[in-house]
């Protein structure tokens, strides 16, 4: 815990993380509570499939243009543009409401304004971070920025299940529009993290000079992403894992009703404990010194989770797959803030707004056709093809990882030197 306390006493990156795992939080509960609304209202199956959609289908459109945007200008007064105004989107919903003038598609509206500008705070605290910490703590705070979202996932829902009983949706709403203007306040707060991008430093600095020059736009950013075979292969990867995500979002619930013949209670079991699972992974993950190579340890992350999920297909009872859940978020849990570090390790410090916002966009843009996939697996209500294929979306990109030159060298073999 030594790493993650010294990180807290620099001060502005304690702003950063704190008022970005506050202003999660406040996500976490804001999707319940639209859907909740809107089931309120009478919304139909439909309409709630197309809220989901337009909650997260505008982040392609929105992740293209802030990548430009965050290298133009001084990233702190971006993001805190962006959480203003998506906090104004998220108040109009409990002043209409308290108004007698809340209508439905008021509820898409704001949606895909949060969709819209989703990708901004999310390549753009990365971003920040290249500015507030380098060297071997780079990990340690990637792994903080995943235990923000993780944490949200897992307390936001529940939280606001419990508040939406007691004092209605709309004032769930008004909590998370206090979340982004605190967050706003601690992003005007901060001293650092506005200036030009410093020059880079030891391997920074190699990998800068071996990228294409960079000027405005998105070309040589996509440049540079094809031209360092490390960060194509690791998004590969994540994409191939994302797709699983998709996948197991919608086995673990048939195989709760159609196997473990149980309820929702159950249903959230699993749920919390795989991301039980994935805080203690991070938790680990930045409170070491990592002295193995980051692509390598990568790859062998995953191949490993791929043969943590072939155990789910011996049929397990609740106690058994809750086990196999757990290792398995532990496991997965690690490649976010190795894949960030190393990242952030060979981008140029001048584009990171670009090519951040493209990698994510990018990665983010793969688990609904996870989903829409299991759903084709699913046809004839045999979990075993869905369950192998998780398997085979982690064992394979990891069994190759294990060999691939660019995984082995540079800045991904070498996780102490800055």
């Amino acid at each position: 815990m030594r790493r993650y306390v010294q990180l807290l006493r620099q001060r502005d990156f304690a702003l950063l993380w704190g008022g970005a795992t506050i202003s999660a939080l406040g996500d976490g509960m804001s999707f319940v509570a639209l859907l909740w609304l809107l089931i309120e209202r009478g919304g139909t199956p439909a309409d709630v499939g197309w809220l989901a959609a337009i909650h997260t289908a505008p982040v392609i459109i929105g992740g293209i243009a802030t990548g430009v945007i965050l290298d133009m200008f001084d990233p702190r007064k971006v993001l805190a543009a962006d959480n203003a105004l998506r906090g104004l989107a998220m108040a109009s919903v409990p002043i209409a409401s308290a108004l007698g003038a809340l209508t439905t598609p008021h509820l898409f509206v704001v949606a895909a304004i949060y969709g819209l500008l989703f990708m901004t705070s999310a390549a753009g605290i990365p971003s920040l971070i290249t500015r507030l910490i380098r060297g071997p703590d780079l990990t340690t705070a990637n792994a903080m920025e995943s235990l923000s979202f993780s944490l949200s996932g897992l307390i936001g829902p529940g939280v606001a299940g419990l508040l939406i009983a007691i004092v209605g949706a709309p004032f769930v709403l008004a909590i998370d529009a206090l979340t982004y203007f605190i967050f706003v306040g601690c992003l005007l707060a901060m001293r650092e993290g506005g200036r030009s991008a410093e020059p880079a430093t030891g391997h920074d600095a190699e990998a800068a000079t071996e990228a294409p020059p960079s000027s405005r736009g998105l070309g040589p950013a996509i440049r540079f992403i094809f031209s360092a075979p490390a960060i194509v292969a690791i998004t590969l990867f994540y994409m191939s894992v994302n797709v699983a995500g998709g996948i197991v979002t919608v086995v673990i619930p048939l195989y709760v009703r159609d196997v473990l013949h149980a309820g929702s209670e159950t249903f959230g079991l699993l749920l919390s404990v795989l991301t039980a699972g994935d805080l203690v992974g991070l938790l680990i993950v930045g409170a070491v010194n990592w002295r193995w190579p980051l692509g390598r340890s990568i790859a062998w992350a995953l191949f490993t989770s791929g043969l943590v999920i072939l155990l789910w297909l011996l049929e397990p009872p609740v106690i058994a797959l809750a086990a196999i859940l757990f290792v398995w978020g532990a496991l997965s849990s690690s490649l976010t803030p190795w894949a960030q570090t190393i990242r952030m390790r060979l981008i140029p410090p001048e584009m990171r707004g670009r090519v951040f916002a493209l990698l994510r966009t990018s990665m983010q843009s793969t688990r609904p056709i996870g989903a829409i996939a299991a759903g084709l697996l699913l046809t004839r209500g045999d979990l075993t093809i869905a369950i192998v294929a998780v398997a085979l979306l982690f064992a394979i990109p990891g069994f190759i990882g294990i060999w691939l030159p660019a995984l082995g060298r540079g800045p991904t073999a070498e996780p102490t030197r800055a």
